[in-house]
């Protein structure tokens, strides 16, 4: 009896609903969206820093790959997933004791490098193992119903991180966030990870585990040697030649074997494209977020946040996915139209080329679209927030007040319209946290937009009230504004002149910069010989930025604030194209993971899916590689980011035209596991 054969036999022992869907399969799916709202949620409070998000975006290229070969070769995938899960827990022990016990900023920063390790490992191992793991639950032939719970899991997965947003976001606005409500908060995570563990160890019963047979891809690479070796020995003109160079390991592996090496080898230029492709796709993902806080926020007549918009968007996208597959889908299988796996990634890559066209054209739209101001007795008041705790913002107007919740990084706040009385108001603030609080008087005019400005640490904190005055910079140029938030006077030199900066949110003059890559600016502490570099990173063309120098010892710390004219464009517009997005995005994972779980040879399905898996995560190593774009402005980015998919897409229907599936729903062409002849 074949293998195949004995595995169908098997799993008919196995308890199943409506005599299509194993019980496992759906255990599978909700310990996915448990695991993956976990996942996120403590990538949320680990990964809060840019050099944390390139160690993480590094470590899950490396360790997806070793995982994988792990996984393939002794572990197996449901031990595997268990491990992801330990892996986990781990990640949050390392934060509770780090928030807890550790002060010391070198010791917290070792604690950070352990966290990001354990939870690298735990996301590279989900994502791969979760796919191949339910497969392998189906006998071969129930081809539809893997189909569907691969659907679901993704929808599943989505969902995990929806509702982690949403979470966090509640916990962030509201009242409740202290430090022991953060303990709080671990001591429920850890309780849910624990949950979802006992409940895979339960539930094992279930599953149809698939024990590993050794290191399919050590096999592979003794192939290659071997085939290399043979050829080299074999050089001379007198021997007959051979359809391709595999061919000469015959002599000692089979011929499947060597189908299955070539397989590998085209499977690894099918994934070639992806890397750039993902990285074009997070880029634009991050030109539209900075194009929603360009647009109006004004929904039905209500100002909504940044973070509720996202959320409203992803959660109405996740309904319309989850109608169309429960109703769209079936529709159009009973109507006889259907496509292959390769058809459906072009497809899926072609609406997210779609999407970045919609994005440009929006673009051009919002460019040409007047800037929103305060009107007559009305003015615009943004609050910035670079202290070290969070505040709340209270602003009274005689019996009347308004509360406006800051959070530490907000890059981006939204104004908040304050009508007055007059031509002018004299309005009462009241600024609290839980260990400072203070309380002033600000004048407010008409047709004006302010900056309130909340700096300091401890409890040495300051308030700065300032007009936004917003002039676009002219070509190849950006202005910056400088503020001192610390306890020393600080001069800022430049090739004309030197600023003096008062302690506790002194500021400098607007200042012309020439955009590069990199700037870098020089500093002096209370005039002392020693020249200290602020690094004041990428500026944009045509952009202004608020420079917060924050912290000088150990390291230098600023905080970068880029200021943005909102527009009278809809932020509801974006809608369309984030769908469209998604909706690519949804039909290139699916058919990605279906494609690397058919035609990946048996014993290295998990490591073929973790090597695409990867290319989601290499986006940020390349982009560093192509960051230049950013100089220009903003509609030739979207332009260039289109042109490149395009190309991209391209290259990939090329590979693809060539690519003969060895699978095609035929489950006598799936290869055994590679071994000597």
């Amino acid at each position: 009896m074949e293998a195949s054969d004995f595995k169908d036999d098997h799993l008919l022992k196995f308890k199943k609903i409506g005599n299509k869907y194993p019980v496992s399969v759906i255990i599978l799916v909700v310990v996915i969206w448990l695991h993956t709202m976990c996942c996120n949620e403590v990538k949320d409070r680990l990964v809060n820093e840019n050099y944390l998000q390139q160690i993480f975006e590094g470590a899950m290229i490396v360790l997806a790959f070793t995982g994988a070969t792990f996984t393939d070769s002794w572990l197996g995938k449901y031990n595997a997933l268990i491990g992801s899960i330990i892996f986990l827990i781990f990640t949050q022990i390392t934060i509770i004791v780090k928030e807890s016990l550790i002060k010391d900023f070198y010791i917290s920063w070792i604690f950070d490098i352990f966290g990001l390790f354990f939870l690298s490992l735990a996301f590279c191992i989900q994502m791969s193992c979760e796919y191949c793991l339910a497969g392998d639950q189906f006998p071969l032939y129930q081809v539809k119903e893997r189909k569907k719970i691969f659907s679901s899991l993704y929808l599943s997965t989505t969902f995990g991180i929806l509702f982690a947003d949403i979470f966090a976001h509640l916990i962030w606005v509201s009242k409740w966030f202290s430090k022991s409500y953060s303990l709080l908060l671990s001591g429920i995570l850890m309780g849910t990870m624990s949950l979802i563990l006992v409940t895979i160890l339960w539930c094992k019963k279930f599953f149809f585990i698939e024990h590993p047979k050794g290191s399919a891809l050590l096999e592979i690479f003794k192939c290659i040697l071997f085939a290399m070796k043979n050829k080299l020995i074999h050089c001379s003109w007198k021997t007959p030649k051979r359809d391709h160079w595999l061919d000469w390991a015959s002599e000692k592996y089979s011929e499947n074997n060597i189908k299955a090496v070539k397989l590998f080898f085209r499977l690894l230029l099918f994934i070639l494209p992806f890397p750039i492709f993902w990285a074009l796709v997070n880029k634009q993902e991050r030109k539209w977020d900075y194009q929603a806080i360009q647009m109006s926020h004004i929904l039905r007549r209500h100002q909504v946040t940044d973070e509720t918009v996202e959320n409203m968007f992803s959660a109405v996208i996740l309904f319309l996915l989850f109608l169309m597959e429960l109703i769209l889908f079936p529709f159009m299988e009973q109507l006889g139209i259907s496509f292959s796996l390769i058809k459906k990634m072009v497809i899926g890559m072609l609406l997210i080329f779609f999407s970045s066209l919609g994005a440009l054209i929006l673009e051009l739209k919002i460019q040409n679209s007047a800037g929103m101001k305060p009107n007559s007795r009305q003015s615009f008041l943004k609050v910035l927030n670079v202290a070290d705790s969070t505040f709340d913002v209270i602003l009274y107007k005689n019996n009347s007040h308004k509360t406006t919740k800051i959070i530490m990084d907000d890059m981006y706040p939204n104004y908040d319209a304050i009508d007055l009385d007059s031509d002018q108001d004299v309005f009462q603030l009241r600024v609290s946290s839980s260990t400072w609080f203070k309380k002033e008087e600000i004048l407010l005019e008409e047709k004006t937009i302010y900056l309130l400005i909340l700096s300091g640490k401890e409890t040495l904190y300051s308030i700065t009230l300032m007009k936004e005055d917003y002039e676009k910079p002219e070509n190849g140029l950006a202005h910056v504004r400088i503020f001192n938030t610390l306890d020393k006077d600080i001069y800022i030199m430049l090739l004309v002149d030197t600023f003096r900066l008062q302690k506790h949110n002194g500021y400098s003059p607007q200042l012309s910069i020439r955009i590069s890559r990199k700037v870098n600016l020089f500093y002096m502490i209370e005039e002392k010989k020693e020249v200290l570099q602020l690094k004041a990173g990428l500026l944009k063309f045509g952009s202004s930025y608020l420079l917060f120098i924050i912290q000088h010892v150990p390291v230098v710390k600023i905080h970068k604030v880029k200021l943005v004219q909102v527009k009278s464009f809809s932020v509801a517009w974006q809608f369309p194209q984030l769908f469209i997005k998604d909706l690519g995005r949804y039909f290139l994972t699916i058919s990605c993971m279906e494609f690397f779980y058919y035609e990946a040879p048996k014993g290295l399905k998990v490591t073929m899916t973790a090597l695409w898996t990867s290319t989601l995560y290499s986006s940020y190593i390349i982009m560093n590689f192509v960051s230049y774009i950013s100089l220009l402005p903003e509609w030739i980015e979207y332009f260039l980011i289109s042109c490149i998919l395009l190309s991209i897409i391209t290259a990939f229907f090329i590979i693809s035209y060539y690519y003969k599936e060895s699978y095609r729903e035929n489950p006598s062409s799936e290869f055994t596991i590679i071994g000597n002849r």
